[in-house]
């Protein structure tokens, strides 16, 4: 193909000739950006070794930085009516998307922006990395969702299609993006690592039973099983307790207005997270809300439970 490129041009124009393979050598280039996951993909990972399991346990203690335990056992969910749906940024033919519209069955349509923001105001503290220590999320980071595939009453589905894993807080980890991709590789060492930390970090945290169910569909990686990974050493975002009870406090006003919305007029449907939501919803028939509007209602007394 390229022959037949040179060929042309050089027939038109009359420059001067270097043929397809020195074209090739010439037109590729290294990028930066994406150099050390092929390295580690191609490199490292091609033969999983205790070396290679060392090596990303360090990386993946080391940079990885996750919600504080305290605020998963006040906020385990924090998104509850909202869903991962990427289709959801595609553009109509009015020139939008369709971002923070409700779906099918009423929950909001994400593609993941609401979950990056989560932690945009938190310092981290880290006691081994001075790089992150002190410091708020800049660019480069990426909200991972540790689990990907899952099989949920023997359905499989991406965990941040459902309204209950796509904002579990133990679903849930801050990346740089060369150390994500490697995570997002579904059953890659590096993912299965993420799986492990997170089971130390999160799965002896008293939660109410219709909580701690969840973990049955996030298996702990049994490799892994005599792992000693000291979590005091893992890096948190500082929530501070004032934040956390006003988040708490208003997402129960959210569920409260989204399970009323039956009865608001539609030009006054105040908004939430999106001016799009509630309007969108009040157009779902009713029936197709009965799953959002019974688990809303679930979540809300459990919420007044674990704060």
């Amino acid at each position: 193909m390229y022959a037949k490129i040179l060929y042309e041009i050089n027939h038109s124009y009359g420059v001067a000739t270097i043929n397809a393979r020195e074209w090739i050598i010439l037109r590729k280039k290294i990028d930066g950006q994406n150099i050390l996951y092929h390295y580690f993909q191609k490199n490292i990972l091609k033969h999983e070794s205790a070396l290679s399991s060392r090596l990303f346990e360090r990386l993946l203690i080391d940079l990885s930085i996750w919600i504080p335990p305290s605020f998963c056992k006040k906020l385990p969910i924090i998104l509850p009516y909202v869903v991962r749906d990427p289709s959801c940024r595609v553009k109509r033919e009015t020139g939008e998307d369709e971002w923070g519209s409700a779906n099918e069955h009423g929950f909001l349509r994400d593609d993941n922006t609401l979950i990056k923001g989560l932690v945009r105001s938190f310092d981290i503290r880290s006691p081994t990395v001075r790089s992150y220590d002190g410091f708020r999320l800049g660019r480069g980071f990426v909200a991972s969702h540790i689990w990907r595939n899952v099989r949920i009453k023997g359905t499989h589905m991406i965990s941040s299609r459902h309204y209950k894993l796509n904002s579990f807080v133990p679903n849930l980890a801050w990346l740089p993006i060369q150390i994500s991709k490697l995570t997002d590789r579904e059953g890659s060492l590096p993912q299965r690592l993420l799986q492990a930390i997170s089971h130390k970090i999160y799965r002896e945290i008293s939660l109410p039973r219709e909580i701690l169910n969840l973990w049955e569909y996030l298996p702990f990686p049994e490799e892994f099983h005599d792992l000693r990974i000291d979590v005091s050493k893992a890096n948190y975002f500082v929530v501070p307790d004032k934040w956390l009870k006003k988040r708490v406090t208003g997402l129960i006003s959210e569920i409260d207005r989204i399970l009323s919305i039956d009865g608001i007029e539609n030009e006054k449907t105040p908004k939430i997270k999106s001016r799009r939501y509630l309007p969108t919803l009040l157009q779902t028939p009713r029936k197709q809300r009965m799953i959002l509007n019974k688990w809303l209602a679930k979540y809300r007394d459990l919420l007044y439970t674990t704060g």
